[in-house]
């Protein structure tokens, strides 16, 4: 906490009373689980252009802004925050805590028999170095993306109780991969990740949302008005796509025009000029 005491809105900000009462309908809702019922939560919003959110064990909730901003709406921030929720529910800081101290348990008993075999100390560091490796690609990043598609499974149950539309869950992870390719940040290979990757997420939960949504029927939630939020973005991506390549089409014609005129008149088009007129789009 004291890491982001500078940077914590005030809780008179709209900000962070948005996210205040998300939450706390998300735990009003799930009250009758005691993981949730017996901590005593505190949210913090920290101002961050980090998408970022994560729960302590003791209750504390730490929200950055630029999560807030990369939301669409309640629904799937409510899905976020159950995300969260589900990690300190499910005990999962304990429970890799645990895997982790096992695995250096197991590194250990590797390097001594390395040291046995061969006492040599840069036979040593080569086996430690090659030991951290395996345990971190092989053991502790798999580990992690199963605790996050856990975490996904369990938000997403407690976002159907408190009524949330749970389609937009995954619309969420759309959004984010479709913005990731934008702005071209470079895409891992998910076996590289301590994530599952956005578009693998969206998959997921698109499994989980019938399930989900079964959920809302038991907790007699109001029918879900509207169309489905997956085929709006559906169909906005592909008409933002159409319109991105009509407005390259009509720069392309406009430049072959310009490059007919004599040279006095020719105008050099803006390397960034594409890009603005994708954004705008």
């Amino acid at each position: 906490m004291e890491e982001f005491k500078n940077d914590m809105l005030t809780e008179k900000d709209a900000r962070y009373l948005t996210a205040k009462e998300v939450f706390y309908h998300l735990i009003e809702c799930n009250k009758d689980i005691p993981e949730i019922s017996e901590i005593s939560w505190t949210i913090h919003v920290v101002d961050s252009p980090d998408i970022n959110a994560f729960v302590l064990p003791n209750g504390q909730v730490f929200i950055f802004t630029g999560l807030l901003n990369s939301v669409t709406d309640i629904h799937q921030l409510s899905f976020l925050l159950g995300h969260e929720i589900a990690h300190a529910v499910l005990g999962h800081a304990a429970e890799k805590a645990s895997f982790v101290h096992l695995l250096d348990f197991l590194g250990l008993i590797f390097l001594t028999m390395i040291w046995a075999v061969c006492p040599r100390d840069s036979l040593a560091l080569l086996g430690q170095w090659i030991q951290s490796k395996l345990q971190e690609y092989m053991f502790d990043r798999p580990y992690s993306r199963t605790l996050e598609a856990e975490a996904d499974k369990v938000g997403l149950q407690l976002a159907a109780k408190a009524c949330v539309d749970v389609r937009a869950s995954s619309v969420f992870w759309q959004q984010m991969e479709f913005t990731d390719g934008l702005y071209g940040h470079p895409k891992l290979p998910e076996w590289l990740s301590t994530h599952p990757s956005h578009g693998n997420r969206a998959e997921h939960l698109d499994r989980l949302i019938p399930q989900a949504l079964t959920i809302r029927e038991i907790c007699n939630c109001p029918p879900l008005a509207g169309p489905d939020p997956r085929v709006l973005f559906k169909l906005s991506m592909k008409h933002f796509l159409e319109e991105s390549e009509k407005e390259d089409l009509n720069i392309i014609v406009k430049k072959q025009k310009v490059d007919t005129l004599p040279t006095q008149n020719q105008k050099q088009i803006p390397l960034t000029y594409i890009v603005e007129k994708r954004t705008d789009s």
